[in-house]
């Protein structure tokens, strides 16, 4: 916030701001003999940024991408899925992981997500008091 003649003035210039918006991406797994095909999601502010995004994921994780597009633009078949992260951070050691599928908690009044079942484990002894 900036002060001009005793106003106010944001100092982001909200009329060309782009807005956040989420987007799909597919990959394919092609490493294994069996192809393997599946969707994440993310948030990023415009096309040039979602494809640094992906494109970044995908020569970190070595996968292909078949496509990527703004959610709104993917019709009603994706808004009825929850769609796992792109990039995920695990509840119990707050790690950053992507090359996975998050393990949910067992509780079902939880909604925590961890990087493996170890970390999920030991929330589920701690946080729980229970035995697994």
């Amino acid at each position: 916030m900036e002060k001009k003649k005793g106003k106010i003035v944001s100092s982001v210039d909200e009329d060309n701001a782009i807005p956040y918006e989420k987007w799909i991406v597919s990959f394919a797994d092609t490493r294994k003999s069996k192809i393997r095909i599946y969707f994440r999601e993310f948030f990023a502010q415009g096309f040039y940024e979602a494809y640094d995004t992906v494109m970044t994921y995908a020569e970190k994780q070595n996968l292909d991408v078949r496509w990527f597009k703004e959610k709104r633009n993917c019709g009603n078949i994706f808004s009825q899925f929850e769609i796992t992260k792109l990039e995920s951070f695990c509840t119990y050691c707050n790690r950053k992981f992507n090359d996975q599928d998050p393990v949910p908690c067992h509780n079902d009044d939880c909604n925590s997500m961890f990087c493996s079942r170890n970390c999920m484990n030991d929330h589920i002894m701690l946080l729980h008091n229970s035995n697994i």
